[in-house]
């Protein structure tokens, strides 16, 4: 399912197929979960792995290509629209496109409520949320709505690394609680080892009778969980040449690493314990990463836990001169370039393909080197394996149809 163009919705199981996160609409989360047909669809939206809270969510669609539960606030929002919305899912031909008819309607709903502007809010909401506001202190305030409904507070962690929190104040408060966007911090996995830590995996809490400078506080906890997490991959931005992803978030456990000469390393740092020795993956030809393999696995007895994973990582592999880096190399020197369309990404995909010939070994995206041999009249075809020329060095070089 091409959920690409939804970020914020993350796969929690592929059996069964479950999709679960927020939905971005006029700056506001909408917490929502998906579960596809053959799966058990059409129960009710409690079926999250043990990464997420069970029974967390109330079901409001369900047809042939799956079902929709989601928060409180997400179904007062689209109550008295459910047999319009019922009928676009049933037209449908594919869960993404049924979501991009629901944020639609989403925005229409809250555009029209935001006209309305909720403009007979008591006394009491007023004087409650200046309240909150005086407390906490203004200076840290960097976005307030004109009705004070949504504010949004600066953070910083011990390492002055800026952070951004939104608070949403309802018409109704301080009788409904104040609502809390969350963090942006990487997921844990280990149910245990977070709670070793004291971190709460269900999130900030928001309930009624917790104030403003309540919430902060837990967010300042959380950002002190992972100061040292942060640290560890602000090292790999800086001090290596990181090739993927292309823009990196506070959440991102993942640096791929150029090393030169095609090759380049995958690192996952765990969260709670980023100076342990993390997962690693070589990329490139086999003749240039068979050596580094060997020499991870011979060394890895010299990790040193006071060093960073970079500077363990250069022990390691025996890098003299360390990672390449923006302070030490340029970047076209490291070429991980496709050699036929010249650029890193295309149409979100990284070059995966090298040519195995030992003085070429260029780098091609599979798209781009299928859609070259298919254009060359050599080019022979068994079945989906298309056999042709390397673009480069004229030695023989193959390759598949790109998955769909």
């Amino acid at each position: 399912m091409a959920m690409h163009q939804f970020p914020l919705l993350v796969q929690w199981s592929s059996e069964p197929e479950i999709y679960h996160g927020f939905l971005s609409v006029m700056d506001r989360e909408l917490e929502i979960c998906i579960e596809m047909p053959g799966t058990g669809a059409g129960r009710t939206g409690s079926t999250l792995t043990k990464a997420g809270p069970r029974n967390a969510s109330k079901n409001i669609l369900s047809s042939r290509i799956g079902c929709i539960s989601g928060s409180e606030e997400l179904k007062e929002i689209l109550s008295g629209q459910e047999t319009q919305l019922q009928q676009k899912m049933e037209e449908a031909k594919d869960m993404a496109s049924f979501l991009v008819e629901l944020v639609d309607t989403l925005e229409v709903t809250m555009s029209n409520r935001s006209a309305k502007g909720d403009k007979e809010r008591p006394l009491r909401y007023w004087t409650h949320v200046m309240e909150q506001l005086d407390a906490l202190g203004w200076d840290r305030v960097t976005l307030v709505d004109q009705d004070l409904s949504r504010v949004q507070i600066e953070l910083c962690d011990a390492s002055q690394r800026k952070h951004l929190i939104t608070a949403r104040f309802p018409p109704a408060y301080p009788t409904m609680p104040l609502s809390i966007a969350p963090l942006e911090i990487p997921v844990c996995e280990d149910d245990q080892l977070a709670a070793q830590h004291g971190l709460n995996m269900g999130g900030l809490s928001s309930k009624q009778g917790i104030g403003l400078e309540d919430v902060i506080r837990q967010a300042e906890g959380q950002l002190e969980i992972f100061r040292e997490f942060w640290d560890v991959m602000q090292d790999f931005d800086e001090r290596t040449w990181v090739i993927d992803p292309e823009k990196p978030t506070r959440a991102d456990k993942v640096r791929r690493c150029a090393l030169g000469n095609h090759c380049s390393i995958q690192v996952t740092v765990q969260p709670l314990s980023p100076r342990s020795m993390p997962d690693t993956r070589l990329f490139g030809p086999t003749a240039s990463i068979e050596p580094m393999r060997t020499k991870l696995y011979q060394n890895a007895g010299l990790w040193d836990v006071k060093k960073l994973p970079r500077e363990n990582l250069e022990v390691l592999l025996e890098l003299e001169s360390g990672f390449p880096s923006p302070i030490s190399t340029n970047k076209d020197d490291i070429n991980v370039g496709c050699g036929i369309c010249y650029s890193f990404r295309f149409e979100g995909q990284i070059p995966d393909q090298l040519c195995s010939h030992v003085k070429c070994q260029q780098p091609f995206h599979r798209a781009c080197l299928y859609e070259w041999l298919r254009s060359v009249p050599t080019t022979r075809q068994s079945f989906h394996t298309l056999f042709g020329a390397c673009p480069y060095c004229g030695e023989t070089i193959t390759t598949s149809a790109p998955k769909t």
